[in-house]
């Protein structure tokens, strides 16, 4: 993927939701009615979490991008519409639907901000333990099953996994990744389904992510998230012109957050199931009721110390400073965004200091 030009579109949909934590055990076996005793060690409110888990998710959200790639690294994703439970605008998570692939040929690969040394670098035998799980047959070509993981007494940050090899070019078919040593609070797992494209190179059709909390129990459930990303319309060594991927790496001008049902119908590899749709209509309704959308655009601002309002952003930190000559300085800061250009930005800010007395 870093030696061939390519474009695909894809589509994203990350869902949160949660289990029973197997440390949390309930009877909700219901006796008779004059069994007050037994009906009251039920747990009210594991059984109010789970009757909730059972109709919906805890979050949702759908995307659709573009991506041009010319090697070895120019690239730009475009952002076409994003749907995200309980926001009416969800462009301040444009960032959130940038695929993430990864190649397991890499010497270091990075997985949840962490670099791991890859399992099919040069010498990794004697870093990494390979055994022959499985074989499959598709056709005329064998699919190999390999596990991999860190020898024993071998001392290196290591992935642990499944590797799908096949006779077809001895290519990887498939692929899983999760670190060895997963942190106790969070840990993410990496599925890549590769089919051939144009009949001649191998690429990613399918990346699924698997996002574990560790550390968090609510009501006796254990929340995880499940993002699986689909490539369609894939073009492997296509003539991307220059002007494709000048800009940012990710640009979000035409982002729709508006789309109707008909469209993401069009995107979708399956319609989305009965706790899908009453995720959107409960989250999207107590989003408006408690105001989401204004309380996200506040922490995207205070996060990025730029408060879009249209056009302009508002520069947080130029309204209020201190420093030993001017002492309490008082402000203001403007700047375009990249609703009016991605390439440059123009902007200009004025303070008073209260001690130089001084504009």
């Amino acid at each position: 993927m870093r030696q061939r030009s390519y474009r695909y579109t894809s589509y994203s949909k990350t869902v949160f939701t949660a289990e029973m934590d197997t440390a949390v055990t309930v009877d909700t076996t219901m006796a008779a009615v004059n069994d007050t005793v037994r009906t009251a060690d039920v747990d009210s409110s594991v059984l109010e979490m789970r009757r909730f888990m059972e109709e919906q998710y805890l979050f949702l959200m759908e995307s659709a991008t573009r991506k041009s790639f010319i090697p070895p690294a120019a690239e730009r994703e475009e952002v076409l519409a994003m749907r995200v439970s309980g926001l009416k605008d969800p462009s301040f998570l444009a960032l959130a639907a940038q695929t993430r692939t990864f190649s397991i040929y890499e010497p270091q690969i990075g997985i949840d901000q962490k670099r791991y040394l890859g399992p099919l670098v040069p010498g990794s035998t004697k870093k990494y333990l390979f055994l022959i799980e499985d074989t499959l047959y598709q056709g005329s070509d064998s699919v190999f099953i390999i596990s991999y993981k860190p020898r024993k007494r071998t001392n290196f940050t290591g992935l642990k996994g499944l590797l799908y090899i096949n006779t077809d070019g001895y290519a990887v078919q498939h692929v899983t990744a999760e670190a060895a040593d997963p942190d106790d609070g969070a840990s993410i797992r990496f599925q890549q389904l590769h089919e051939r494209v144009a009949g001649h190179a191998w690429f990613p059709v399918q990346i699924n992510a698997f996002i574990y909390l560790n550390s968090i129990v609510i009501n006796g459930f254990k929340p995880y998230g499940v993002t699986r990303t689909y490539l369609k319309n894939i073009e492997v060594d296509a003539e991307v012109q220059r002007r494709e991927v000048r800009g940012p790496a990710i640009v979000m001008d035409r982002l729709n957050t508006r789309h109707d049902e008909a469209y993401w119908q069009a995107l979708r590899t399956d319609s989305l199931d009965a706790k899908a749709v009453r995720t959107y209509q409960v989250i999207d309704s107590l989003g408006a009721a408690e105001g989401f959308d204004r309380k996200v655009k506040w922490f995207a601002a205070l996060m990025t110390g730029r408060l879009p309002v249209g056009p302009i952003d508002l520069l947080l930190d130029k309204v209020l400073r201190y420093n030993g000559y001017e002492g309490l300085r008082l402000g203001m800061g403007l700047s375009t965004n990249d609703r009016v250009s991605r390439y440059v930005r123009w902007g200009g800010h004025v303070g008073y200091g209260l001690r130089d007395e001084a504009w």
